[in-house]
């Protein structure tokens, strides 16, 4: 099963585990985990034991587990959680890989839960994502003026500016830019 969170938050996982010989999940009564149960590898480290052990998630016919892993768990790039029941077998063996986001160290630099920064990510020199976009709209949707002409403009959807101007040739292939604002 995989998993995204945030690098260095602690966070709960929810998921399913099967019954041991059977295709039915485990519920509450079919296994307690026990110390040594869940281990934890951090970026391809040793494995140890996690600092908590999935518990039950309550409700009528539930058949969830959740598991918690610490901020200081969470501080790598891929973790992989493997849950093997060492005592009795009552339940299938499991893994859970996880990938962090938002942290140079993490998998996933960016960080999801802060859509300004996603959107602020450099994408091509110094042309950001927002700005991509905003100059993707005016070609593709906003007026454009200078058909048959050397020079083509594109205005913004809101037509209050110029987008991209651009210089063609006969064939009106592109030979220059002139204006490329995204801003």
């Amino acid at each position: 099963m995989f998993f995204l969170a945030k690098y260095g938050v602690e966070t709960s996982f929810r998921f399913p585990i099967i019954k041991a010989g059977a295709l039915d999940f485990a519920v509450t009564g079919d296994w307690t985990p026990a110390t040594g149960d869940t281990k934890i590898s951090k970026d391809g480290g040793n494995v140890a034991n996690s600092s908590n052990n999935p518990a039950a998630v309550g409700g009528t016919g539930s058949a969830l587990w959740t598991l918690t892993l610490t901020a200081t768990e969470l501080q790598a790039a891929e973790i992989v959680i493997q849950i093997v029941d060492a005592a009795t077998k009552t339940v299938e063996d499991q893994s859970l890989v996880i990938y962090t986001y938002g942290n140079a160290s993490a998998k996933i630099p960016v960080d999801w839960s802060d859509l300004d920064q996603l959107f602020d990510q450099t994408v091509e020199g110094s042309t950001t994502l927002v700005q991509a976009l905003r100059l993707f709209l005016s070609i593709l949707t906003g007026k454009s003026s200078g058909g048959g002409s050397a020079t083509l403009v594109f205005r913004d959807i809101g037509d209050t500016k110029n987008r991209l101007s651009v210089t063609v040739d006969t064939d009106g292939n592109r030979t220059a830019v002139g204006t490329r604002d995204g801003t």
